[in-house]
C-alpha cells in the first residue's frame, strides 16, 4: 500500500464520481429531492435484501419526475466539485497517467459536470440516464448481462474495468466513498476510502489509505 517512489509510468487510477469527485452523492440529492414514498420503500427493500441493486437503482430514478434539462441544471447548481480535484488532474495530466472514472452514476451528468469545470478528456465508464419526457430511465452500462462478482449484480461492473487498466498497469489505484465502489476496493493495487467504503474495508480487514478529499490523496501521490 506504500507510495513510495512510486513510478507514473506504471500506474493508472479509477475514480468514483458521486460523493468522491463531487462533495455529495448527486443520485442520493435527487431522491431528497424528487423523491417520494415509493422511493422510500424501495431504499427499505433493498437495504432489507429483498431487491439487487439494479432493481432498486431502477425502480428509484422511474418514481422522480424531471426532465434532462432539469436532471442536468440540478446537476450544475446543487453540486459541487471536491477540493483539490481540479488540482488532481492537473497532476494527473502532467506526469501522463491513465485515468478512468468508473460510476454507479449517468454519464450524461457526468460529462455535464466535468464540462463546467474544464475537464473534457478523462474516460468515463458508467450507466446512462434516458429520458421519456419527465421519466427518467436507466440504461446500464453491461445491459442486461449483471452477471460480475458475487457482489453483485451491479449494473456496472467495477472489477471489469479494474480487470482492462490493470492489463497496462504495473498499479491501478482505487479511489472512491460508497457502496459501489466495495467490489472493486478488495481487489485494487492500492485503495483510498472514506465514508461507508472504509467502515466496509475496516469490517473486512483491508488495507486502504483514509482521505478526507483531493487534497489529501494530492499529497499523498504527488508530493
Amino acid at each position: 500500500m506504500l507510495l513510495k517512489n512510486i513510478d507514473f509510468n506504471e500506474i493508472a487510477i479509477l475514480v468514483d464520481f458521486d460523493g468522491t469527485i463531487t462533495t455529495k452523492d448527486t443520485n442520493n440529492l435527487l431522491v431528497e429531492v424528487y423523491g417520494n414514498e415509493t422511493t422510500d420503500r424501495l431504499k427499505k427493500e433493498f437495504r432489507e435484501g429483498k431487491l439487487n441493486f439494479p432493481e432498486y437503482f431502477q425502480g428509484e430514478m422511474s418514481q422522480l419526475r424531471l426532465t434532462e434539462d432539469e436532471y442536468i441544471n440540478f446537476l450544475l447548481e446543487k453540486v459541487e466539485i471536491s477540493p483539490g480535484f481540479l488540482e488532481f488532474y492537473e497532476n494527473i495530466k502532467e506526469k501522463g497517467i491513465r485515468i478512468g472514472i468508473i460510476s454507479g452514476g449517468f454519464k450524461n451528468g457526468i460529462i455535464s459536470f466535468l464540462k463546467k469545470h474544464g475537464i473534457k478528456d478523462i474516460e468515463i465508464f458508467s450507466n446512462k440516464l434516458i429520458f421519456d419526457g419527465d421519466i427518467p430511465h436507466i440504461e446500464f452500462l453491461d445491459g442486461q448481462d449483471f452477471k460480475c462478482c458475487d457482489k453483485g449484480p451491479c449494473g456496472n461492473c467495477k472489477i471489469k474495468h479494474y480487470n482492462r487498466y490493470k492489463k497496462d498497469a504495473e498499479k491501478v489505484i482505487f479511489i472512491g466513498d460508497g457502496t459501489t465502489d466495495m467490489p472493486v476496493a478488495e481487489v485494487a493495487d492500492v485503495v483510498f476510502a472514506k465514508d461507508s467504503l472504509a467502515k466496509y474495508l475496516d469490517q473486512k480487514s483491508i488495507d486502504y489509505i483514509f482521505y478526507e478529499d483531493f487534497r489529501d490523496i494530492n499529497k499523498l501521490i504527488f508530493n
